[in-house]
């Protein structure tokens, strides 16, 4: 029954937390990419495994979001043929292979100001 407990309160915490930290799906790659509900059933159904992953996780969201806060403060505003070229650029870097569909629309995402 305490085990029980246990799980129930881990997994509200942690869909509490990853809400509260602004975990989105597509923030990082790997199994570790989904949202904060999905994190919430994770936990809540395979408990031995997500809530340590979770607690992996949480710091690669923290610093995703973070470096994405940052960039969108000292990126100055550009013109619309501004991100017109750097979509292009990024397209390019996809099709070569250098970045993946992922990072591309991440990328593609905080040009347009999404």
């Amino acid at each position: 029954m305490i085990i029980f407990l246990i799980v129930i309160a881990s997994a509200i915490w942690v869909i509490i937390d990853a809400k509260n930290i602004g975990v989105k799906k597509g923030l990082v790659t790997g199994m570790g990419n989904m949202g904060a509900w999905g994190w919430f059933f994770s936990c809540l159904l395979l408990w031995i495994i997500g809530f340590p992953m979770y607690l992996y996780y949480r710091g690669k969201f923290k610093s995703a979001i973070a470096a994405i806060a940052s960039q969108n403060s000292n990126k100055p505003e550009s013109s619309k043929g501004a991100a017109l070229n750097d979509l292009e650029q990024l397209a390019a870097l996809k099709d070569k292979g250098i970045i993946t569909e992922l990072e591309f629309q991440a990328k593609k995402k905080q040009i347009l100001g999404v």
